[in-house]
Order: C-alpha cells, then sequence, then structure tokens
C-alpha cells in the first residue's frame, strides 16, 4: 500500500511536469508566431494595380474589432461592368499584395474586389496579429464596410480566400444574408490544430498536447471568437462553396486539413471540394511558378545567409512575373463558380 501511494504521487508529479514542459514550449511557439507584426519582405516586388493594365484601385480604410483600422482598396477592371462584389481575404505573411494578380483576373470577371491587409498585417494598424482567428474577426468587420460603402452596397457578395484567407472565408459565411456563397483554397480546419501541426513534427503527443494549450491562449485572446472550426462550419452552411486543396501541400498539411476536410463535406450538395496531385499549397499557380518560387526564394535565403548585403540585388533580379503564372485551369475554376453565385440568381 505505502508503494501504491509512492507510485500515484510519482504518476500525478510526472504528468504535471510534463502538462508544465507542454505550457511553456507552447506558449513560446505561440508568442513567437503571433506577438508580433507580419510586414511582408521589404526586398520582394510585390505587384501594384499599376503592374496590371486597366486595373484601378482606390484606396479603403475601416475599423476592425478594437478600432485598429484595416486598409486596403477596392479594384475594378476599367471597361468592365461590375456583376458583384468579392471580398478577398489573404494568406499568412505578406498581405493582400502578394495576390494581386489573382485580385486582377476578379476584376476582369467582373468583380468589385475589396481586398485588405488583416490586423497587424503589412499597411493596417495593430502591435501584433494575435492569432489567426482574427482573421475571421476582421472579415466580418469587411463585410461591414461592404455592406455601407457606396460602391459596394448594392451588389451581392461571394467570398475569395487562401491559406489563412481560406479558413477565414470558411468561418464567415452564414454572418451575412448578402454573402451569396465563396471560393476557399487551401485553407485550414483550426488554428491551433494547424499550429500543432507545423511545429510539433510527427510526434501525436506532442501535437495533441500542445494543441491544447494554443485552443486555451485563442480563448484568453478572443472570447466567445476564438477557435473557430471550419468542419464545423462547412457542415452548418447551406450557401455554395468551392473548396481547393493541392494534394502535395507542406505548409497547411493535406493529411490534416485537405484530407480531413474532403471527408467531412461528403454528400454536401452545396459543397464543391476538388484536389489536385502534384500540387502544393499555392495551387492558383501553375506548378512550374510554384516551384520557380521555391527554388528562387531557397537560394535567395542560402546566399543572403552569408552575405546579407547581396539580398536586395538577388530578390531584384528575380522573375516575378514568372513566380505568378497563374493555373488557367484553377483560375478559371474560381471564376466561373464565382460568376455563377451572383449570376444565376439575378
Amino acid at each position: 500500500m505505502f508503494w501504491a501511494w509512492w507510485i500515484l504521487i510519482g504518476a500525478v508529479a510526472a504528468a504535471f511536469i510534463t502538462a508544465a514542459v507542454f505550457f511553456v514550449v507552447a506558449l513560446a511557439v505561440h508568442r513567437k508566431i503571433f506577438y508580433r507584426r507580419y510586414d511582408g519582405n521589404k526586398y520582394i516586388h510585390y505587384f501594384t494595380a499599376e503592374d496590371f493594365a486597366g486595373l484601378r484601385a482606390d484606396p479603403v480604410c475601416f475599423p476592425s474589432d478594437k478600432g485598429q483600422m484595416l486598409r486596403g482598396a477596392v479594384y475594378s477592371a476599367e471597361g468592365v461592368c461590375p456583376i458583384g462584389v468579392a471580398v478577398f481575404s489573404h494568406g499568412f505573411g505578406a498581405g493582400h499584395l502578394a495576390y494581386t494578380t489573382e485580385i486582377d483576373s476578379l476584376a476582369r470577371a467582373g468583380f468589385l474586389v475589396l481586398a485588405f491587409d488583416g490586423t497587424g498585417c503589412v499597411s493596417s494598424e495593430g502591435k501584433a496579429l494575435g492569432g489567426f482567428d482574427q482573421g475571421a474577426i476582421d472579415l466580418r468587420f469587411a463585410l461591414r464596410f461592404a455592406a455601407r460603402d457606396a460602391r459596394l452596397r448594392n451588389f451581392k457578395r461571394i467570398l475569395v480566400g487562401h491559406s489563412w484567407g481560406g479558413f477565414s472565408v470558411m468561418n464567415t459565411l452564414d454572418t451575412d444574408v448578402r454573402i451569396e456563397g465563396a471560393a476557399a483554397l487551401c485553407g485550414f480546419v483550426s488554428s491551433a490544430g494547424v499550429i500543432a501541426q507545423n511545429t510539433m513534427g510527427k510526434c501525436r503527443f506532442a501535437e495533441w498536447a500542445c494543441r491544447s494549450w494554443f485552443k486555451l491562449f485563442n480563448r484568453v485572446r478572443f472570447g466567445k471568437y476564438a477557435n473557430f472550426d471550419a468542419v464545423r462550419s462547412l457542415k452548418r452552411t447551406q450557401k455554395p462553396v468551392l473548396l481547393l486543396y493541392g494534394e502535395e501541400d507542406a505548409t497547411v498539411c493535406f493529411s490534416g486539413n485537405g484530407a480531413r476536410v474532403r471527408e467531412a463535406v461528403h454528400g454536401c450538395e452545396n459543397i464543391v471540394y476538388r484536389s489536385y496531385p502534384g500540387k502544393g499549397h499555392n495551387i492558383y499557380l501553375t506548378v512550374e511558378a510554384e516551384r520557380y518560387m521555391h527554388k528562387t526564394f531557397g537560394e535567395i535565403a542560402a546566399k543572403a545567409k552569408k552575405d546579407r548585403a547581396a539580398a536586395p540585388a538577388l530578390y531584384a533580379a528575380a522573375d516575378y512575373r514568372r513566380m505568378t503564372e497563374e493555373d488557367a485551369e484553377v483560375m478559371e475554376t474560381v471564376l466561373s463558380f464565382c460568376r455563377a453565385l451572383v449570376l444565376e440568381k439575378s
């Protein structure tokens, strides 16, 4: 009996120490990722409206949940009669100008595109990003702006997003009755899940333990708006949704996100799901463009590590047109779906 008590005490102590260790690890990871701004790479050339013939950008600014001002633009194509509004939600890191090529394609397809930088990103206010759930919150405030803006309020709205933006889009579908549907590309299921998957490697126990802490940190930060779950949101909505994933995606792990979403939405008549073998995270690009991007940036990073002064010239020499070449088939899938959302119900 005496030894049984010592075994019990030892087990409790071991559990407490293990929990404490993973708390420290999870907190360090959480702070490293979310307690900072994301302003892109100052040496990379991000395309603006001036880089596209006939693309117009009218600057906009509107407040988000804590009064922080979000900045972006309403993009339109000269000579194209608008058929609807596309509210675009960008991915993690570089703001909406990392997607100007896709924004141009949406504008030429007939959409007024409201694209903006999220909290703590590039041109928008915020000392830090705070967490991925902030993206869905910011998107709600973008929709409020669209409902009041004279240029946008009389059009039907669709949502388009990639990666973090895809996650935000999937969790915002039913917040506005004027949303006709959405296209989400490579969106992850949950904030806690994707961070645990990407930082804990293949250790399932570590992933589970840190995921629990990440959820708690999100709850403290976002309260009732914490821990959005894309699977739950998709199964609840009746609105049309297009979901696209790359099966070789190493950024948003396909097995933990794309494959899981595919299983969850199987049989949902309002959801179109497609995955692409051989494609990675930037599925709207050609395979060659994505390979060129990774190869170029990888080589630059390796050279700049040895000689930082060389970085500006190396980035300037990159072929950004080649790097942003769109996959015509994928983009036509997105554009056709989006056009049908606003035209079929007109």
